[in-house]
């Protein structure tokens, strides 16, 4: 043989994914001849699997059993046949069929640039790609058989559909003609360069995937359903759902075929239960499971297992805490979750001694339940959670710290003057002027805040603050408009416009007041939501929050987006903002505190 034959050879290089256990054979063919050589060779028992660019394809981390014939480089030919007809091997990428038929004058191929496989992939699942589909101009087609004999075949043969071919058993691809009406060059080229600037600006073209998992059904598409259904930038271990575009599952560079089946299964339950639509796939999955892969009834409470709500601590957010993880509580309950109600008033080790859970919903604000503490006892007894881990916990309790993080990364936030006693006040005026609001750096819910207009209203407001033993600092007064985004799973909810008659949203606004006004649509036009929504899920990455969040922004009289603060264990009372953004999403309460739940299964 002329080819390259090698045993037990990784195919994770040979994917789009990057993921895949070995192949016992994988035979490399030097052109058509070789190849039907070769087949010749192998027993009738063997199996046989074809790759290409190994795109629209999940080789499982077992491998696969038998030998691969790879045609990646290789079965390259393409020509302009004397019948004007286009000859094309299986092995040339369908981008370059695209380029070579616009430069013979040919158009009705320029689809094909936005197709990431090899002709021999496309011809094996009628791919397809902005509106147009492969078998819609193939003339003929030439297979081979198991023995290595040649036949050719037309359309006819074969029972093609969206997205699926089926012809004739122990016979596969190696050629085909194409059939192309003449058109112009340039104009062709235009169309094809389009495509591709479309497809670059809307599919994660950087990241490894097998361009889209699902199909659409009809007279809808599979990206929005999912979208729609919260599950963009959701993941699985290394495997997470385009933040670009929902129906590419992309491997952030540590992924396992495993994670990647895990969450296709995943995203297939949840649309399903939520939206009443069953997806199916495109992508081919084939070869061994190592490891069991996880095929879970998505609305089944049983996969919580039994699940502590935390609530209460000892931080000055206690109160709302109790409130927050009752409405918690309550809702666990309501759809069938073995919920267990645990008010932490000390150590959460004490707390959860003698009980036995699987898992805990956090709701404990403020220190000592938001600031990493808490976290870090819960991976140390190895108990799953919710929401953000230690260290992102610990750095966005810290509102200085966070506003650090901000600035580091180019994101705009009110300037601030470090406060530890009257010493700092002269600097502090000369550098920000009034109005001032100062504020203790660890607390939330808006406790120990204060507004300044004058130096003596700038000391009485560093002696409250500093009752709350941290650092205290003040900060720039922002005039303008108050709005705040909830972020789960790293979509950003529908932003919600503030606006109270006291001087700020302070512990009464939020909690008490019955004259505070929530608005929701917020008055912004599309574009400016959108950005205010990006701007959140950005800032909450930026600090590594995970799960669940809510980003407080104000817009300032001059247009200026200014960065506040973070919460990675938001309110969930009735006065909450989360549940507000949720509902106007069509995410009743009970829904929310579902999901929020289920970022503890990651």
């Amino acid at each position: 043989m002329k080819g390259r034959l090698l045993s037990n050879e990784k195919l994770a290089k040979y994917t789009s994914w990057r993921v895949g256990g070995s192949a016992d054979r994988l035979y490399i063919p030097f052109d058509k001849q070789d190849l039907c050589e070769f087949l010749t060779t192998l027993p009738a028992s063997e199996p046989v699997f074809w790759m290409g660019l190994g795109s629209n394809l999940l080789v499982r981390d077992g491998g696969i059993r038998g030998t691969v014939i790879n045609t990646k480089g290789r079965l390259k030919e393409m020509k302009r046949a004397e019948d004007g007809s286009v000859y094309v091997e299986v092995g040339v990428p369908c981008a370059h069929v695209a380029r070579f038929c616009a430069e013979q004058g040919l158009m009705g191929a320029e689809f094909l640039a936005g197709i990431p496989g090899t002709m021999g992939g496309a011809l094996k699942m009628n791919a397809g790609a902005f509106g147009g589909v492969t078998w819609g101009i193939v003339k003929q087609v030439e297979m081979i058989g198991r023995s290595g004999n040649i036949a050719f075949r037309n359309p006819d043969d074969f029972k093609v559909g969206y997205r699926s071919v089926k012809g004739i058993e122990n016979e596969w691809f190696l050629s085909c003609r194409l059939v192309l009406p003449q058109g112009d060059t340039v104009a062709s080229q235009q169309k094809i360069k389009g495509f591709l600037e479309t497809r670059a600006k809307t599919q994660p073209t950087n990241q490894p995937s097998c361009g889209s998992v699902f199909r659409n059904p009809e007279g809808d598409y599979a990206a929005r359903l999912i979208e729609l259904t919260g599950l963009k930038g959701f993941a699985m271990g290394g495997a997470k759902v385009s933040e670009k575009h929902a129906n590419f599952i992309v491997n952030t560079g540590n992924s396992s075929a495993a994670d990647i089946e895990n969450l296709i299964y995943w995203v297939q339950d949840k649309v399903k239960e939520r939206q009443g639509v069953e997806l199916l796939t495109e992508v081919c999955m084939v070869g061994e499971v190592e490891v069991e892969v996880m095929r879970t009834d998505t609305s089944n409470p049983e996969k919580f297992g039994r699940v502590a709500v935390l609530m209460g601590g000892s931080a000055a957010e206690r109160v709302v805490s109790l409130r927050s993880g009752k409405a918690v509580y309550d809702a666990l309950k309501r759809k069938g979750v073995d919920a267990v109600a645990i008010d932490v008033t000390g150590s959460p080790i004490d707390a959860l001694s003698g009980i036995k859970v699987d898992r805990v919903f956090n709701i404990i604000h403020g220190r000592g339940g938001e600031d990493g503490v808490l976290q870090g006892v819960l991976q140390v007894m190895r108990i799953p959670y919710t929401g953000s881990g230690v260290m992102a916990s610990a750095l966005t309790m810290d509102k200085l710290r966070t506003k650090l993080c901000w600035q580091g990364y180019g994101l705009v936030t009110p300037k601030w003057c470090l406060l530890q006693d009257e010493n700092d006040l002269e600097a502090c005026i000369e550098k920000l002027g009034f109005p001032v609001i100062v504020k203790p750096a660890q607390e939330g819910s808006s406790i120990g805040m204060s507004k300044a207009n004058s130096r003596d209203e700038l000391s009485k407001a560093l002696q409250v603050a500093l009752e709350y033993r941290c650092d205290v600092y003040a900060e720039s007064w922002v005039t303008g408009k108050e709005y705040t985004v909830a972020v789960l799973n790293d979509e950003a909810l529908p932003v919600i416009r503030l606006e109270s008659p006291h001087t700020f949203y302070d512990y009464e606004a939020k909690y008490n007041a019955t004259t505070t006004q929530y608005h929701c649509p917020c008055g912004l036009d599309q574009e400016q939501e959108l950005f205010l929504r990006n701007l959140a899920v950005t800032a909450s990455k930026v600090v590594g929050a995970k799960g669940w969040a809510r980003v407080d922004v104000f817009i300032d009289d001059s247009g200026q987006y200014q960065l506040i603060e973070i919460n990675t264990v938001p309110g969930m009372t009735d006065h909450s903002l989360v549940p507000m953004a949720a509902k106007q999403a069509g995410i009743d309460f009970e829904e929310l505190v579902w999901r929020v739940l289920e970022t503890s299964l990651g």
